[in-house]
């Protein structure tokens, strides 16, 4: 009996052993199926997403309805009209700021002591005239003015105080993305003379004390300046290119920004350093050229047009766009749109469950096949939701989208614990929003349907067991 009892137990063992390894193997098999290898191709259509594209005019608010982004021309004279007393809320009527932020608009702005007109007049404050009036009104083929004394120290004293001002109300939020670096020159484009053809412009000494200023102050924009100057290009500086669609101008410009030279001024030149790459780590703007009619630039120079703008590497354009509410003008829009700006994607997805830990280990690489980069620091969040779309895990990734500019790729890594709920299924998803999680970005991600969001999350992939 105690021999047969034995057996009877050994069968017993046997069996349990053989059932809980079937069940682990089962177990195992499950949770293999959790291990996924997905690629994704790139969507270069997708246009439609913040901090690129058109920046018409703030003030013009059926053209503004139509961008994701508006401009804000701020003249000295307006911002400072009395001494000390800065027009905040003029300023905020006069664009309809507080209506752009609410729609989640983001703003490109210049900062303007000279702007070229058809009768002579002054665009700092009176009081200020008074106190400096030793600069020149002129009149040449672009209008009529006054340029300052840039190298007044009391001139320059003041406009670092109303610059500052300004810096101070901008880096209060996030509605001030760019900076056009203006001041100097008519339009604040770093350019200007007299009847005779003689430059205005400060030596490079002083205009480098401008440039910093700009660099110091606007500590939640980024800067862009006219052109490719050392002071700029050691900054880390954007550009921008008010010819934009002039073909002599805008190749004469790209030149400099490859090859570098020399601008001149009323003293020592202007040094231009040049740069082997731009547009993906620093910011290309401008707008279009009012030197050819629109109706040429959209129309029969449209090709010539496109080839400058992808030779840019441009993100926005404005204040001067096509008029967007235009139906004539939306396909030559359309196509320039798809040429400028940042095309962030999910280039492959990686998961692997940890048996150990009952945890599934996701792995996503970003990429960007945008001609331009992504300059602010985003965050980035990866969700998994269960088969009802009910979130059941958020994770912030540790990746920086600043470098979408210069390297081919970024790698982020989450490990997320395995429950019932998504045991047979379950959706992966990743959110790319502004600092206060309003406004998100599209990834461009081909996989031949609409993109779909779980809130704010955009999602990448459906797993169901098989």
């Amino acid at each position: 009996m105690d021999k047969k009892r034995t057996l009877i137990i050994q069968y017993i063992t046997i069996l349990a052993l053989g059932i809980s390894i079937a069940v682990l193997l089962g177990y195992i098999m499950i949770r293999a199926t959790m291990n996924i290898d997905a690629s994704f191709a790139p969507d270069l259509t997708v246009v439609d997403n913040p901090l690129m594209g058109f920046a018409p005019d703030a003030a013009n608010p059926a053209l503004c309805e139509k961008a994701n982004m508006v401009y804000l021309e701020v003249s000295f004279r307006d911002w400072e009209p009395k001494e000390g007393v800065f027009d905040i809320k003029g300023l905020e009527q006069k664009y309809d700021i507080a209506r752009w932020k609410k729609e989640h608009k983001y703003a490109v702005l210049r900062f303007v002591c000279d702007i070229p007109g058809q009768e002579d007049h002054i665009d700092i404050p009176d009081w200020l005239y008074e106190k400096c009036p030793n600069g020149v009104h002129y009149e040449t083929g672009l209008g009529k003015g006054f340029s300052p004394d840039y190298t007044n120290r009391v001139f320059m004293e003041y406009h670092k105080k109303a610059v500052q001002k300004l810096a101070e109300y901008c880096n209060k939020d996030h509605f001030v993305a760019f900076v056009e670096m203006g001041s100097l020159g008519h339009w604040g484009e770093w350019h200007c003379s007299d009847g005779g053809g003689k430059s205005l412009m400060p030596d490079e000494k002083i205009c480098t004390e401008y440039a910093n200023l700009y660099s110091e102050s606007f500590t939640g924009s980024v800067v862009l300046a006219r052109r490719n100057y050392e002071a700029v290009v050691e900054g880390q500086m954007g550009f921008y290119n008010d010819m934009t669609g002039a073909p002599e101008d805008t190749k004469d410009w790209l030149t400099a920004l490859r090859k570098g030279g020399s601008q001149e001024t009323s003293g020592k030149s202007l040094t231009l350093k040049p740069l082997e790459h731009f547009g993906r780590n620093e910011p290309i703007g401008g707008e279009f050229t009012s030197s050819i009619p629109m109706e040429r630039l959209m129309g029969e120079d449209l090709g010539q047009t496109l080839e400058l703008i992808s030779d840019s590497n441009m993100t926005f354009i404005g204040p001067k766009v096509p008029d967007l509410t235009d139906e004539n003008y939306q396909k030559a829009a359309n196509s320039v749109l798809r040429r400028m700006g940042y095309r962030l994607y999910v280039s492959d997805l990686h998961t692997r469950y940890d048996f150990a830990k009952n945890s599934m280990e996701v792995q996503l690489t970003f990429k960007n096949a945008g001609p331009a980069g992504f300059y602010f620091d985003w965050p980035v969040t990866v969700y998994v939701f269960d088969k009802d779309k009910n979130q059941v895990y958020w994770e912030g990734l540790d990746v920086d989208l600043h470098q979408l500019g210069t390297e081919d790729s970024l790698v982020g890594t989450i490990r997320v614990p395995v429950g019932d709920t998504i045991r047979d299924e379950f959706y992966i998803g990743v959110s790319v929003t502004d600092y206060e999680g309003q406004e998100r970005i599209t990834l461009a991600i081909d996989d031949g349907k609409k993109p779909e969001f779980i809130d704010k999350a955009q999602v990448i992939y459906h797993f169901m067991k098989e």
